[in-house]
């Protein structure tokens, strides 16, 4: 009897993983942010192209359970002599997937278990509470804060770029996916989370308890620099439906206003559509390719500047860049130096170049695939490498705690000298 609910139990779970991701045959191609993950905020969707998939032939039943002979061996030894509580079938079974999925060594290739899936999808729809942080895995997957947003409560309670999270609530991240361990740390506004990080120069992990918020993040902000009335300032938060609308409509109003160069700012930018980023890069240029689409079989799909109104083409253009600059954000920042069509000022981006499919499983599980990688123009690779400023301005804590601005001060002074403005008081 044991024997055939093993073989019942293996058969659904192979059908789960390779017939349940695929049965609607119908994806939607997504870039979900980041190698980043923004905290604060909702995980960013790229509904922007709908792929029909082929139907995948799943593994013969022979096949599939002399494959799995050495896992149910695994399974009854454990669940025989096992000394403590055995976990749920359930359990076990979201263990195996985890394990097969983090074989692939992609971190953003991810199982998400039903509960936590359900956390995420409410974030896609607009609920918007967590810390404000961006997070990653690095080379040792740990949990890194990427940055702590200025004026949110990550960054008020004390936790800084760097920090390695080490537990959420008491419980280890360790072999969780960045999704997962993300859902662990968002939650209710007005709820504690309590982290356990370890930093850099302090002998011993220490607990950080932050508040969490709703985080209420304008998309689009824009001014003329008080002290240097010549230079627009634009920027732009993440890359959702309408960004390239807003940024336009700011653009006018500031050349309105009399600019004579812009300054756009994309740092702590997680991302967004892809199409987004295409129709905002093809405000700054006319023509030419945008970011190349790779795909498994190494077909190539180049993305064009649209027809999308162009505001600002010949205008004087810098970027500002930093290590929050993820996905779309890098997609921009690649295509306008790659084009030669701006500066880059400030610190190496995040490098977020790979596509995510999500598939839906019957529980309410999810796996999220990287089907594709961006490149940009020149064909260089983002994914794991980022984007180098051309000019190079790093930012400490010290100076967003005391409300400085370097890489805005080298961007505007950058503009001031080639374009032989007048200077302003903090670059003379």
């Amino acid at each position: 009897m044991m024997r055939y609910f093993n073989l019942l139990l293996m058969a659904l779970l192979v059908l789960v993983v390779v017939i349940g991701s695929f049965g609607a045959g119908i994806a939607f191609h997504a870039d979900f942010l980041r190698p980043a993950q923004t905290v604060a905020q909702a995980t960013t969707v790229s509904f922007n192209d709908v792929a029909e998939l082929d139907q995948p032939s799943s593994p013969s039943t022979p096949l599939a359970l002399s494959e799995f002979t050495a896992f149910w061996e695994a399974w009854s030894f454990l669940e025989d002599k096992f000394y403590g509580d055995v976990p749920s079938d359930s359990e076990r079974m979201y263990g195996a997937i985890r394990g097969m999925v983090n074989s692939y060594g992609d971190q953003h290739t991810a199982f998400i278990d039903p509960a936590r899936a359900a956390i995420m999808s409410e974030n896609i729809r607009g609920t918007f509470e967590g810390i404000g942080a961006t997070v990653r895995l690095d080379e040792l997957d740990r949990l890194v804060i990427v940055e702590a947003l200025p004026e949110r409560p990550a960054f008020q309670a004390g936790l800084r770029a760097k920090d390695v999270v080490l537990k959420v609530d008491g419980l280890p991240v360790d072999g969780l996916s960045l999704y997962e361990a993300v859902s662990l740390i968002r939650g209710p506004a007005g709820s504690t989370v309590v982290l356990m990080v370890a930093r850099e120069g302090k002998p011993e992990p220490f607990e950080v308890p932050v508040v969490r918020a709703k985080i209420e993040i304008k998309i689009v902000e824009s001014k003329i620099l008080e002290d240097a009335p010549e230079i627009g300032y634009v920027r732009l938060t993440q890359f959702s439906n309408g960004a390239a609308r807003k940024v336009a409509r700011a653009i006018k109003t500031l050349l309105d206003s009399g600019a004579t160069a812009i300054i756009f700012d994309l740092r702590g930018n997680p991302g967004g559509l892809l199409s987004e980023a295409v129709e905002v890069s093809s405000l700054f240029v006319t023509d030419g390719t945008i970011v190349v689409e790779k795909l498994k079989d190494g077909q190539e799909k180049r993305f064009n500047a649209t027809n999308h109104p162009h505001v600002a083409t010949e205008i004087p253009l810098v970027l500002l860049v930093n290590g929050g600059s993820a996905s779309a954000s890098e997609i921009v920042a690649g295509a306008m130096q790659d084009l030669k069509r701006a500066t880059l000022v400030g610190e190496q981006t995040f490098g977020k170049g790979s596509v995510q499919l999500p598939h839906n499983l019957s529980d309410g599980s999810e796996l999220r695939v990287t089907i594709a990688e961006w490149l940009t123009p020149a064909l260089r690779q983002i994914n794991g490498q980022g984007i180098a400023p051309d000019i190079a301005i790093e930012m400490t804590a010290e100076e967003v705690e005391q409300e400085l601005d370097p890489q805005l001060d080298a961007a505007v002074e950058h503009l001031q000298i080639t374009q032989k403005l007048p200077l302003s008081q903090s670059a003379k």
